[in-house]
């Protein structure tokens, strides 16, 4: 209780003070008296209004029930009430007591928001600007700030393909993608260009906002047309040392990975697929039974000799027929239950008028899924892991009123171990993708011995196959039809480990002198900032000891192993090997600002920035360099009608000398409606209290064009040529054949790419239209629709004939490419306040861009194609593939169903339409339409299939947030729409290579039995080695839509009477939870749509508990 009233008197105290110095003697003539409330929009007391009778200085305030008394010295009194944040209430006095409502103010009068190079009033951004704030980020357990942003911001797109421990990071898109070229946003923190943003530690962050437009953009230049990501990271605030310390522990899963088939089910569906394809069963009689006998428990001898008195295993024991003829769940083997995160952060902020500060350290270690030996048992830790570490300090000095500084110091380091996942042979180094796609590989054959030898099993003697020799137990095993480069097991824990460590070092400088003395609102801003990054990658690998087995050998009556060749009987010596890599960034700046208001409402600021970068990749490289002036001069009436006008002017040593600089303007106007006289009725209501509408046009520009360099210039390059090697070049233009019979061993030299000194950055103009709504008082909206042109795209010439001696690959690059991209963002907001214990809040939005390639010097396919051209006209990315027939055609035999369903419908097919595929179709196998009537399936008939590849068109996001009383909590979802993939490899195939696996989507498959009972089909007939209905169709290729359950969040935050009793300002503890599930129309439940493929790492669900405090 005690400290409640102490919250209300210090306020209370304040206002008196001020009261006090300012107010003059009150008239003591004879006056009239009145009293009254004050209270806000929740009916709680306004402490410390001032209560003004106009056109006199009588003046009062409010107590700490928000009450008054007042004796009027006017004959008709009007009060005025006002108090900071509120909107200011006029009321005539006309009776003696008073209750009074004040309501909250608009509050992006006063508000600022980040923009480029500086900040402006959010009533006065012209541009479009979308923000999330650190609460916001960090109600996610994402440790990769990149992945963290999924959903929370209007026409950011993000997509995690993988979330292997270290390697998780997100692709990221602004308003979807205009280009063939580079695509990813550029990042800057605190106003420093940054080659990353994963590994920024959440709990450095304020704020992350995303420039969209032109006129938001257009001070980047030849680095704008992509879009800009800004970071402002936190910095300490003039008052007492806070120290704020959060620890969360995480439990994380596999949110999607395929369930293993029964041994005896998946025999079954082998020999099926076999039979199918027209070819004897792969498993005998004799080993389905020996499978089937799981279904009752552990295969025992008495089991099998009851069915075989003479069979050729009778001699073996129960362990080693279990152990050949398994019933393994690989999930079981290779997957632990879940892996252990850890997230822990300590920041200090503070200060007083001279000095600010804040300091932040933090840690992070993810732990992978996969099950490894013990290090006792290896010598060497094989598990996925990842460790980092971040520190930041950034202080503000203020030497007087016109000179101050601030310094900035950041830091990571980022260790990531994983298995070498080295194959015997080659010790080429892999991801952790790589294991995950080994142990797909045999995650796919439960019918597999192994994964290692048990006590008791022999192999061949590599020089008299006839004798026999005992296996070392714990030797690496695998299946029959498999080599030893695919043993999932042997490259988790046999391969030895590799270890990454990668570190940076940030370094910024800032001088701020305020020129006031020389003229109002005229300051300057020098910056110096400096980056090294160094990687270091250490490879400790060794060779492993690999067997396979025969299970029906011609010289005994039981199963042997055999040692593979290029293997030893014994795992072999751990090899290391290291390699280092460092580069570093520097960026100067000098900038000079103006801010002014003349005769209170003619606003006029203006910006100009001188800058310079250089940056060397790789050590002894050539550095790159870039210079580049920009600027920006804003200029609004009374807040009310606003112009803009933003330019870059760009140099940059990627191109000839010639198109080194470019310009780049933007213009922009607003006009925010709701500040004209007319509208003062809706605002003073509160029905309307902002009405802004925004439009701006611009040119941006793209030097994003891939990883070669210099493309003005011819490229040449050494070639070492001799024997029969010098067979493996052609003769196109500036290569040298040899024939082998005449080649000796020199040196020549040949031109790999010719130059081109004409090109340049790719130009995007772009329009952008937008309004901005708050009504009644707690609801705002934002909707932008935009228009981007790109042109002058870098690309490669498609209709050069070859008649001219250049190869495709040759041939100059040339700025002709365009495409078109247009869409609209949505962003809306409702806030509700019950009292001051109970709110809620629903925020969402929702994007849409679609693009469409309008020039790419495409090569006309042919008048006999449904489609002559499969760029042009359409998406980046745009899917391909045969169309399904389900139309019913009695003359063709076609009942609609989509398959051929009888021999004799194939034959009626076949005997009007050919099939030019890679297969011949079955029955069981999809119909095709025939799109270009020419009776024949083939390539021409191919057609474009949903949307593309690449990203979504459609992003959304929500968030249903709230406060009752201690307790806090959020939901939110984030979804796609219109976005496709094809999965058509590993494991969506029931057969790729040597894998067999049989999907979810298999159980409706189409067999004879099926058909005949009318039940529901869906998935082609299955193969042994590949059908016709495997070709690129509109069933594998998938609509990857998909809504998901992205986070839930619950805490409860400790009374302050218990906190302060332990020396703590605040304490909360929280449970979250992310990725819960996912809904799609895909009809596989094996894969997440957002996943590369079957074989990256799977996204994770993440269950999360954490405590906060605050001393």
């Amino acid at each position: 209780m005690f400290t409640n009233h102490l919250k209300r008197l210090l306020p209370l105290c304040l206002s008196v003070l001020l009261w006090l110095v300012s107010a003059p003697a009150v008239n003591a003539a004879d006056i009239t008296s009145v009293s009254g409330k004050v209270t806000d929009e929740l009916d709680e007391p306004v402490i410390g209004a001032v209560i003004r009778e106009l056109n006199t200085q009588n003046t009062t305030i409010t107590n700490i029930d928000g009450e008054f008394n007042m004796k009027l010295v006017s004959k008709k009194p009007v009060l005025e009430i006002t108090y900071l944040g509120y909107t200011t209430v006029k009321i005539p006095v006309d009776k003696a007591k008073l209750n009074v409502v004040m309501r909250p103010q608009a509050n992006d009068l006063e508000e600022v928001v980040v923009v480029a190079y500086g900040q402006q009033k959010k009533v006065t951004v012209t541009g479009s600007v979308a923000s999330v704030g650190s609460a916001e980020i960090k109600k996610s357990s994402e440790p990769n700030l990149t992945a963290a942003l999924s959903g929370k911001l209007p026409g950011l797109t993000t997509i995690q393909k993988s979330a292997a421990p270290g390697e998780d990071d997100a692709t990221m898109f602004l308003r979807g993608v205009a280009t063939t070229n580079g695509k990813s946003p550029l990042i800057l923190v605190d106003g420093i260009p940054r080659t990353s943003m994963s590994d920024i530690d959440p709990n450095e962050v304020a704020t992350i906002s995303v420039l969209k437009d032109a006129s938001s953009t257009a001070v980047f230049g030849v680095r704008g047309a992509n879009g800009v990501i800004l970071i402002t990271t936190k910095r300490g605030e003039e008052g007492k040392v806070n120290v704020h310390g959060q620890v969360q522990y995480s439990m994380q899963k596999f949110a999607s990975w395929p369930k293993s088939r029964p041994s005896y089910e998946f025999a079954d569906l082998v020999n099926e697929a076999y039979r199918n394809d027209g070819m004897a069963n792969y498993y005998s009689d004799e080993h389905l039974d020996l499978y089937r006998m799981w279904k009752g428990g552990k295969p025992t001898q008495s089991q099998y000799r009851a069915l075989y008195p003479d069979g050729r295993y009778r001699d073996m024991s129960d362990e080693q027929l279990q152990y050949f003829f398994p019933n393994n769940d690989w999930s079981d083997v290779f997957l632990k239950d879940h892996s252990d995160m850890v997230q822990a952060n300590v920041n200090v902020s503070g200060g007083s008028k001279k000095l600010k500060y804040f300091v932040s350290a933090g840690y992070v270690y993810q732990g992978g899924m996969y099950k490894t030996e013990s290090s006792q048992k290896l010598g060497y830790d094989p598990s996925a892991r990842m460790n980092r570490y971040n520190i930041r300090v950034n202080l503000d000095y203020k030497f007087n009123d016109w000179i101050s500084a601030s310094l900035d110091l950041s830091s990571y380091i980022k260790k990531y171990d994983a298995p070498s996942s080295d194959t015997n042979d080659s010790f080429d180094s892999g991801s952790t993708d790589d294991v995950t796609m080994r142990s797909g590989t045999i995650l796919t054959r439960p019918t597999d011995a192994g994964p290692v030898a048990i006590e008791g099993l022999y192999y061949r003697d590599p020089s008299d196959p006839t004798n026999l020799l005992p296996v070392v137990p714990g030797s690496v095993v695998h299946g029959p039809d498999l080599t030893y480069l695919q043993s999932p097991y042997a490259l988790l824990n046999r391969s030895g480990t590799k270890m990454s460590v990668n570190s940076a070092v940030n370094a910024v400088g800032t001088l701020n002198i305020d020129l006031g003395k020389l003229t109002p609102g005229l300051s300057m801003r020098g910056v110096v900032a400096f980056e090294t990054f160094g990687h270091s990658y250490t490879l400790s690998r060794k060779k492993w000891s690999a067997f396979t087995y025969e299970l029906e050998p011609a010289e005994f009556d039981h199963p042997v192993l055999i040692l593979r060749e290029a293997t030893d009987p014994t795992d072999g010596k751990v090899v290391m090997s290291r390699v280092d890599q460092s580069n570093w960034f520097v960026n100067l700046q000098a900038q000079i600002n103006y801010n002014r208001t003349f005769n209170r409402v003619h606003n006029v600021t203006g910006m100009l920035l001188a800058q310079r970068d250089e940056k060397e990749d790789v050590l002894g490289s050539i550095p790159f360099k870039m210079i580049g002036l920009s600027g920006r001069f804003t200029y609004n009436y009374d807040s009310r009608y606003l112009a803009e006008f933003n330019f870059g002017y760009n140099g940059s040593e990627q191109f000839a000398p010639k198109n080194r600089f470019g310009f780049f303007p933007a213009f922009s106007i607003g006009w925010v409606a709701s500040s004209e006289k007319f509208m003062a009725p809706l605002y003073e209501s509160g029905l309307l209290t902002k009405l802004k509408f925004r439009a701006s046009l611009g040119k941006v520009g793209n030097d994003v064009l891939g990883s070669d360099r210099f493309l003005y210039l011819n490229n040449i390059s050494q070639f070492t040529f001799g024997g029969s090697d010098a067979m493996d070049h052609t003769n196109y233009y500036g290569q040298l054949f040899i024939p082998p019979s005449i080649a000796t061993n020199g040196q020549t030299i040949r031109e790999i790419l010719l130059g081109n000194d004409e090109i340049q950055w790719e130009t995007a103009w772009k329009q952008n239209y937008g309004v901005d709504i708050t009504a009644f008082r707690n609801f705002d909206l934002s909707f932008d629709y935009f228009i981007e042109h790109r042109s002058d795209i870098l690309m490669h010439r498609n209709t050069i004939p070859a008649i001219g001696g250049l190869g495709s690959s040759q041939l100059p690059r040339s700025n002709f490419g365009k495409v078109d991209n247009r869409g609209f963002e949505i962003a809306a907001s409702y806030h509700y306040a019950v009292n001051k214990d109970i709110h809620l809040s629903l925020t969402g939005n929702f994007s849409y861009a679609k693009n469409k390639v309008i020039e790419a010097d495409e090569v006309t396919l042919g008048d006999d194609y449904a489609y002559p051209l499969r760029t042009t006209g359409f998406s980046i990315g745009q899917c391909w593939g045969y169309h399904i027939d389900r139309s019913v055609n009695p003359e063709l035999g076609l009942d609609g169903s989509g398959f051929f369903n009888t021999q004799e419908q194939l034959d009626l097919f076949l005997s009007k339409v050919k099939y030019n595929t890679s297969y011949a179709p079955r029955v069981g196998d999809f119909v095709y339409k025939d799109l270009n009537g020419d009776n024949v399936i083939g390539p021409e008939d191919l057609a474009p299939i949903g949307y593309s590849s690449l990203l979504p068109r459609i992003t959304y996001g929500a968030t249903l947030s709230g406060q009752i009383y201690g307790f806090d909590f959020s939901v939110m979802i984030q979804g796609t729409g219109q976005y496709t993939r094809n999965y058509g490899s590993h494991v969506m195939y029931e057969w790729y290579g040597n894998t067999r696996f049989y999907a979810d989507f298999c159980d409706n498959r189409w067999t004879q039995e099926k058909y005949e009972a009318g039940k529901k089909i869906t998935h082609p007939a299955i193969s042994a080695n590949g059908g016709s209905s495997h070709e690129s169709n509109n069933y594998y290729t998938m609509d990857a839509s998909y809504i998901r359950l992205k986070n839930i969040q619950v805490g409860y935050t400790l009374p302050a009477k218990l906190t302060k009793k332990i020396g703590m300002n605040n304490v909360r503890v929280f449970v979250s939870a992310d990725n819960l599930h996912t809904w799609t129309n895909m009809p596989t439940k094996i894969i997440d749509p957002e996943q590369n493929n079957f074989f990256s790492y799977p996204l994770m669900k993440t269950y999360t508990a954490g405590i906060s405090v605050d001393l």
